[in-house]
């Protein structure tokens, strides 16, 4: 008798278990599905498939082209990118990719950098596997974030978000595949959108200091790099922005990397002349090129890819 109350406990809890996880993984995600696709999309890849994981927020997706490169040059690199992905949580998001994809270089965009750590986090962890390393960057954010505990929660179990989601279902949520085609951009204002955005620092050099946080985390990126031998490069990828401040923390955090001995390549002042954008017409805003732009930019990096690394 105890043991078919026990049996009858044990099928309870595996029956839940399995609706549960089903309705969260059906209701999770925003309607804007391109972040969920670039990241899910990017842990379906075969293993050993990639050239170069490419890390970073939307300044990443919206300047590589990766068909472009594949088509031009035969080299094969995923943005492993979202909107406002902060770049603290690059730490993790390598060590993760390292497991399926070792020996490729993993490029790391600086232009992510914050002060302000108002992340859109669902934008990375929605499509995200579940990860030690997954778990280890919810805390991490959360403590930068200075989340409540009833605000982290939502981070582990994202029905907590979207579980009135069910009127807003369709065909994409169940079946959740990447299409995501190597990370690539499809935003309308990608495609056809064209802004003058002259005027930009493109030959800024002056410097703004960053927080003891942040300075902290670099390092700690910095410190896992070198200990796992990862093969990598810290980039700038051209902005026609006007803020000092924020470009001023780039050079910056160039610097330190810098001085650590680790590969870095500032391309905004190539901009204007290795890879010939035109600030009026390759910019869809003043960080992020449009679809004419991404492809000056991708035909100049991935040039400097294979020259410099063999990629």
């Amino acid at each position: 008798m105890k043991a078919k109350k026990i049996i009858k406990v044990i099928a309870f809890i595996l029956i839940f278990s399995i609706c549960f996880f089903t309705a969260q993984g059906l209701l999770t995600g925003d309607v804007d599905t391109r972040d969920y696709r670039r990241i899910k999309g990017f842990f379906q890849q075969r293993e050993d498939s990639l050239d170069a994981v490419f890390l970073g927020s939307s300044a990443t997706y919206a300047f590589w082209t990766p068909a472009f490169a594949y088509r031009e040059y035969g080299i094969t690199v995923y943005s492993l990118s979202n909107a406002k992905q902060e770049i603290l949580t690059a730490k993790y998001l390598i060590d993760d990719a390292r497991k399926t994809q070792p020996d490729a270089l993993y490029i790391v965009n600086l232009v992510s950098v914050t002060e302000q750590y108002n992340f859109r986090i669902h934008s990375v962890l929605d499509g995200y596997p579940n990860t030690i390393n997954k778990f280890k960057m919810i805390h991490y954010m959360a403590e930068l974030g200075d989340y409540s505990l009833g605000e982290r929660m939502e981070f582990y179990f994202p029905i907590i978000r979207f579980h009135d989601r069910w009127n807003d279902l369709y065909t994409f949520d169940f079946k959740k595949t990447d299409e995501a085609y190597k990370g690539s951009s499809s935003y309308n204002n990608f495609i056809s959108n064209a802004v003058d955005c002259s005027g930009g620092l493109w030959d800024y050099d002056g410097r703004t200091a960053v927080s003891q946080q942040m300075e902290d985390g670099i390092n700690d990126l910095l410190d896992y790099c070198e200990e796992e031998n990862v093969k990598v490069l810290f980039v700038l990828t051209p902005q026609t922005v006007t803020d000092k401040v924020k470009r001023g923390q780039q050079n910056t955090l160039m610097d330190l990397v810098e001085s650590r001995g680790f590969d870095t390549l500032d391309m905004n002042k190539l901009a204007l002349t290795e890879m010939d954008l035109n600030d009026r017409t390759d910019f869809y805003n003043r960080e992020h090129t449009n679809l004419h732009g991404s492809v000056k930019f991708t035909d100049y990096f991935a040039r400097y890819l294979i020259e410099n690394y063999g990629q």
